[in-house]
């Protein structure tokens, strides 16, 4: 493949991503700010605290639909490749690789 192609893709790739999160991040800001007063709605916060356990709705679907046994560690290739795609397996691959970023800054 022609590395200009590749580059696009992944630019491609990135602007896309970028804007689902952004339209998180819009999502919370709207609801975090009342009205015209932008106060801000302390209960709204702390659900958005919360929001790795609402982002996961069925546990072990992804392990499922990448055919890893229960108890393994998907492969790192195996999830950057599903991330690529699109629809619930791309949306939870991309989810689980972020959760394993936010892992690693913990430690």
């Amino acid at each position: 493949m022609d590395p200009y192609i590749k580059h696009l893709n992944e630019l491609v790739y990135t602007v896309q991503t970028l804007s689902e999160e952004l339209e998180i991040v819009y999502d919370i800001m709207d609801s975090l700010f009342e009205d015209e007063d932008y106060e801000l709605n302390e209960e709204v916060l702390l659900e958005k605290k919360k929001w790795i356990q609402d982002a996961i709705k069925k546990e072990g679907s992804l392990r499922k639909t990448m055919k890893t046994k229960e108890g393994k560690n998907i492969p790192v290739s195996k999830l950057e490749k599903a991330a690529e795609k699109s629809g619930k397996t791309g949306k939870r691959a991309r989810l689980a690789l972020t959760l394993r970023k936010l892992a690693k800054k913990k430690d």
